[in-house]
């Protein structure tokens, strides 16, 4: 008698692997796969290519479609396990080679992934692989006391099957990494390191052993980073959410300087307002009060016409009528009332126009200009954000934004004062220094001597701010210099920096001094600026340095004089070099 191994894990192998039932009608390929005759035809419909006939399980494909057999030994097989089924379905005892007569389960397959025992129902605990049967800790024992192979019971048998031979896998090729039984020794593994799968499984354990610190530190070297990373997402986060926090606030701020620089602007406004409407007003009650005077006047001298006959007229005001008369024409100035038997006669002089003071239309003009200048510094800001540019602007880039936009200018060379060593460029903003003598012509303005040129613009009020490229010259000097400052021969009094009437930043190399009256201040430059920066405040007597937009010195002098921007070399023979009034 078969086992109940036997009768149901031929189930399994008389299975067709494309709908996964029992054969039927089962048919064979040239391959050697089978399969239902129904199902393998409805595989090779389903395909829309060229090569339709092919196995659907090794996928070889045939040039042709083959012949297609009846593969009768897999149809007895089939009707055998059928008929077996039903006797283990109803409970029959089945004789066990093994273990003697026992009574096999319903519903109980052997070789599935079941944990009960096959022969009692208990709980399996190994299964033995000749046998191809679960069995609880009980049955288990005459399957070790005959040295059967057991693996843990949701291990598949198929698995453990060489599916070339049929037989048991023992062996491990080193060579090709295969595992294989008994049989595949006499093949293509005949010369290869072939130990047994217990040998290579311990020698695996041991590899993957060494490398397990390796793998726990890796585990923990991410781990770490992981964490790390992790920290810095949640700091990224609440640092984005202060961000956005500590900008409304200043959004709130700003809004509320605005808003109150506005108001107090319009207060101003309006009490400048109604001090001029309040003048205007009393100008025109007086205007008025004259106006209502000369009605009256006008109308007593009517009436005094048209009522008095030429003799009344003659007798009534002939002995004053020279003194009226004189007061009419003004002049005389001291009023005086004249009285007679009719309305006095108004004097002229009474009404002359009033005196008022001149009037000038409302200016709001600065405070214009105050509010057009906030709006053009947030306007340039906004800018730079939207450029990207603004991403590690600090205080100092800043800073530089504003005094661009509040007073930068680009000043232009005067040709008339440039050095013959000295070339300018069309645009007047460049200024080459030569070791050529140009034929410029004589004009009292040029520096004939020193390789030095003034701008065209002079300044003595206000405060201006520009820069100057230095990154192509090596030897240099900038600064501002008095419209009076010498220009012909040599000595300090014709050198920017080397008298009283100039101011500079030179330019060695990489070291960098103030110059004023001949007296140098040594200034300590970090890397090597390519702009420098000058803003003048005529006002408050001061001429701000910088370089790269990093306050470098400060001058103190008196700039109300007409003060001019000034450029030039320090040494003339073997250096060349341009400097240049920048653009912003």
């Amino acid at each position: 008698m078969a086992s109940s191994s036997d009768v149901v894990d031929s189930l399994d192998l008389l299975t067709c692997p494309v709908c996964f039932e029992l054969y039927k009608k089962p048919i064979s390929l040239p391959c050697g796969h089978s399969f239902c005759c129904v199902c393998l035809e409805k595989c090779w419909e389903s395909t829309e290519e060229d090569t339709a006939c092919f196995c659907p399980h090794c996928h070889e494909v045939f040039a042709q479609k083959p012949k297609l057999k009846n593969n009768v030994i897999i149809a007895n097989l089939v009707q055998k396990i059928k008929l077996k089924k039903r006797v283990v379905g109803l409970g029959v005892k089945v004789r066990d080679a093994e273990c003697g007569d026992v009574n096999v389960k319903k519903e109980v397959k052997s070789g599935g992934t079941g944990s009960y025992c096959e022969l009692c129902n208990g709980e399996a605990v190994k299964r033995c692989v000749p046998c191809e049967i679960l069995c609880c800790e009980q049955h288990v024992k005459p399957h070790q006391q005959k040295g059967h192979k057991l693996v843990e019971p949701g291990v598949k048998i198929e698995d453990l099957i060489c599916t070339e031979h049929g037989k048991l896998i023992q062996l491990y090729c080193k060579d090709d990494g295969s595992l294989m039984c008994l049989m595949c020794t006499g093949g293509q593994h005949q010369n290869h390191n072939v130990v047994a799968v217990e040998i290579a499984h311990t020698e695996l354990k041991g590899v993957l052993a060494a490398k397990y610190p390796h793998v726990t530190q890796s585990m923990q070297s991410v781990a770490s980073q992981l964490q790390q990373v992790q920290e810095e997402e949640e700091k990224t986060q609440n640092s984005g959410r202060n961000a956005e926090d500590m900008l409304e606030e200043k959004r709130r701020r700003l809004c509320e300087f605005v808003n109150e620089s506005v108001d107090l602007m319009k207060s101003h406004i309006n009490k400048r307002q109604m001090e001029k409407l309040s003048l205007l007003g009393k100008q025109r009650e007086k205007l008025e009060q004259q106006m209502e005077s000369l009605r009256q006047a006008n109308s007593t001298l009517q009436n005094e016409f048209h009522q008095l006959e030429a003799i009344s007229f003659l007798q009534a005001y002939n002995d004053d009528l020279l003194k009226r008369l004189d007061c009419i024409c003004g002049e005389n100035t001291r009023f005086e009332s004249i009285e007679s038997n009719s309305s006095p006669i108004p004097r002229l002089s009474d009404f002359k126009s009033v005196k008022m003071p001149p009037l000038t239309a409302l200016d709001f003009s600065k405070e214009e200009n105050n509010l057009d200048m906030l709006i053009k510094i947030n306007k340039n800001f906004v800018e730079k954000i939207r450029k990207g540019s603004v991403e590690n602007l600090g205080m100092v880039e800043l800073d530089q934004i504003i005094r661009r936009s509040l007073y930068g200018l680009t000043p232009s060379l005067d040709p008339n004062s440039a050095s013959p060593h000295i070339m300018i460029s069309q645009d007047l903003r460049t200024a080459t220094l030569t070791k050529t003598k140009h034929s410029y012509p004589e004009h009292p303005d040029r520096f004939d001597v020193y390789p030095q040129v003034l701008s065209s613009e002079s300044f003595s009020s206000g405060r201006h701010y520009w820069e100057v490229d230095v990154s192509l010259i090596s030897l240099c000097r900038i600064g501002v210099a008095l419209n009076s400052m010498g220009r012909k021969g040599r000595g300090n009094e014709h050198w920017l920096g080397g008298n009283p009437k100039s101011w500079c930043l030179e330019k060695c190399y990489n070291k960098y001094s103030a110059w004023h009256n001949n007296q140098a201040t040594p200034l300590s430059v970090l890397g090597d600026p390519g702009r420098f920066g000058l803003l003048l405040d005529c006002e408050a007597g001061e001429l701000r340095c910088f370089g790269d937009s990093r306050d470098l010195h400060v001058f103190k002098g008196n700039f109300m004089d007409s003060v001019k921007p000034a450029i030039g070399g320090v040494m003339l023979i073997g250096f060349d070099g341009s400097m240049r009034f920048c653009s912003f």
